[in-house]
């Protein structure tokens, strides 16, 4: 006879980790809400006939936001045996949702987690009280140091009750009474260290500092560790290719064939294994910052300057998300309550420099720029300001003026755990290189293929290619970007299957990619693009089933090719200014003023209907009737 749990809480009560101790998975963990945004289904691993689903966190089961949707929607329409996570080291806030689940009538228990933190400050949850309040069993546990696990799960399958009925007009009352009588200091704590550390890292002063030092670290080490032992895989690899094409030439074999075994198949792989380096480097970091809870800090720190543009702390997260990897960005927008400011984050997530997309920075860092790690922070700070200023354009728009100041709520700061990083870094660099491998040989081959076939068959001359001809038609869309050439055009465009498929282009149509373009501004202004136009398949693919709306999806990829047309343009032209002076400004100028020009078009059309009685004076004095 199979036995059906499921997992209910609060976000970032600890119901992942927990998940993964019974069923012996790898989910994705991290501390701050809206780690888990659809439910995950596994068995325990000690009996095979009991099924473990974990669902969304949720303040309430009537929240609006999507996963809070999904995870109410699963309560309400199974009968399984509910365990309903408790962080007891934010009780109160907790039980609400208890409250909420015993008005279901259905089986539960109550598992108390973070049971080693409250030991540590000196707090004792008296179990047996909260027991005979609700009327279900409750266990103390700590899932991140595998205790209390077993009586809870035999307390699950056997002891499990139907709670109390709680009326709902006196829940506070019961809650405050509840805490009081369940809950005891036993000795007096010392200030905790989050408390501490919060006074510097969410400092309005001091806190920007520190997040400039830590971004500028994350982007350092991936730069120059990463850097460092990716060039070395990438020397083996190529003498390596050099061994066997000799090998190949001396055994008879084609022409094309050698081409094709050195220059697609151990290009492609050796491609792989050079920025693997890089993509453990910045994994394991990202990961470090989430799990210790201070991404959602560094998105508190943004949370002013988001606000102007119509996001909170929520979309801020799925930003920081972003960075790891689009997909799982734009999957955590649906934490996002409003659905025009979830709107908005689906299409501003993709901005963000994800993995891939710092993998191919750093290469053309260490190419172009003598490996400045300062070039690939730069880049991480002008995808904000892109997100700032074009979020601003967006957030004018009906359709993306939504309700924003949502709460946002700040973790305690946690040591990661050595389980949690390394399952989420092998997790997270197996698809990775699953992902990039197959693209990336796909790409090889093709690039191959159209680099050595033309109108008259197989051919040595590469301006008599497919790929020449390809990249010859569309070279002039990028030629007021500083890189109008063939090579870095066809880059632009394999890029979009994948970013991580700019560097095996640019390293098979080229011998020397740094030539291809003429100044440090032309080549940044290469790098702005990539980081902002439209990202890869499976990004997109998901931006799909979020916006759920074709329009809305065409509309998202133009506008982002826009984004970073213009922002590369502009890059380029500050280039042009500099090295030619008056020449170029009067093209620039007119350029600036178009975009401004478009900016208040956009911006007219956020003001009141009564422009024309006052002249918008109350839409620059910003009075309450004014609809901006």
């Amino acid at each position: 006879m199979s036995i059906d749990l499921c997992l209910a809480g609060n976000p970032n009560c600890g119901k992942t980790t927990l998940y993964n101790l019974l069923t012996g998975k790898t989910e994705k963990v991290g501390n701050r809400a809206g780690v888990t945004v659809e439910s995950k289904a596994g068995r325990y691993k000690k009996d095979k006939t009991i099924t473990v689903t974990d669902l969304p966190g949720a303040y309430s089961l009537k929240s609006g936001s999507s996963d809070e949707r999904i995870a109410a929607k699963h309560i309400l329409s199974s009968s399984q045996t509910v365990i309903n996570v408790v962080d007891g080291t934010n009780l109160t806030r907790n039980l609400r949702l208890t409250c909420e689940l015993t008005r279901l009538n259905v089986p539960m228990v109550i598992a108390i987690n973070f049971s080693d933190e409250l030991q540590k400050t000196g707090v004792k949850i008296d179990a047996a009280t909260l027991s005979e309040r609700f009327g279900v069993p409750v266990v103390m546990i700590s899932a991140r140091k595998n205790t209390g696990i077993d009586q809870l799960m035999t307390a699950a399958v056997k002891n499990a009750r139907k709670p109390h009925f709680i009326d709902p007009y006196k829940t506070e009352k019961f809650i405050t009474e509840t805490v009081e009588k369940s809950l005891s200091v036993t000795r007096k704590a010392d200030e905790m260290f989050t408390d501490k550390a919060d006074k510097i890292l969410m400092h309005r002063i001091w806190g920007i500092p520190v997040f400039v030092a830590i971004i500028f670290g994350v982007y350092f080490l991936t730069t120059t560790v990463g850097g460092f032992f990716g060039d070395k895989i990438s020397g083996i690899m190529e003498r390596f290719g050099d061994f066997i094409a000799e090998t190949l030439k001396q055994s008879g074999a084609k022409e094309w064939f050698i081409g094709l075994i050195t220059g697609a198949l151990i290009k492609g792989v050796g491609a792989v294994l050079a920025f693997l380096p890089q993509i453990l480097v910045l994994f394991f970091l990202l990961e470090i910052i989430e799990e210790s809870g201070y991404l959602a800090r560094a998105a508190f720190l943004m949370d002013g300057i988001m606000e102007k543009i119509g996001l909170g702390g929520k979309s801020l997260v799925a930003f920081g998300v972003s960075c790891g990897c689009a997909v799982s960005g734009i999957m955590t927008t649906r934490t996002v309550d409003d659905e025009k400011q979830r709107r908005l984050t689906v299409y501003l997530s993709p901005f963000m420099p994800c993995g891939a997309k710092t993998a191919v920075f750093a290469w053309l860092t260490g190419l172009l720029f003598g490996g400045n790690p300062l070039i690939c922070a730069s880049l991480y700070f002008l995808s904000i300001i892109t997100v700032a200023i074009f979020g601003a354009i967006l957030h004018r728009l009906n359709k993306f003026r939504g309700v924003s100041g949502s709460v946002m709520e700040i973790p305690v700061l946690r040591a990661p755990s050595f389980r949690g990083v390394f399952g989420a870094l092998k997790d997270k660099t197996a698809d990775f290189v699953l992902k990039a491998g197959s693209v990336i040989f796909l790409v090889s081959a093709v690039i191959w293929f159209l680099q050595s076939f033309g109108v008259n068959g197989y051919t040595n001359e590469v301006t008599e290619s497919f790929l020449f001809i390809i990249g010859d038609k569309i070279k002039f869309l990028f030629a007021p970007l500083g890189f109008g050439n063939w090579q870095a055009s066809v880059a632009v465009v394999t890029s979009a299957v994948a970013k991580e498929a700019v560097i095996q282009t640019l390293s098979m149509v080229s011998d020397n990619p740094a030539a291809l373009f003429s100044s440090g501004f032309s080549a940044y202004a290469f790098m702005a693009f990539i980081l902002l136009a439209p990202p890869c398949f499976a990004a997109l693919s998901t931006a799909y089933r979020e916006l759920k709306s074709g329009k809305d999806f065409c509309f998202m990829i133009a506008f982002q090719f826009i984004a970073a047309y213009i922002v590369a343009f502009v890059i380029n032209g500050i280039g042009e200014i500099i090295k030619y002076g008056a020449t170029f400004l009067p093209l620039t100028i007119a350029a600036v003023g178009l975009i401004i020009s478009i900016i208040i078009l956009i911006k007219r059309r956020g003001c009141c209907e009564n422009c024309s009685m006052c002249g918008r004076k109350q839409c620059r004095t910003k009075k309450a009737n004014t609809t901006i």
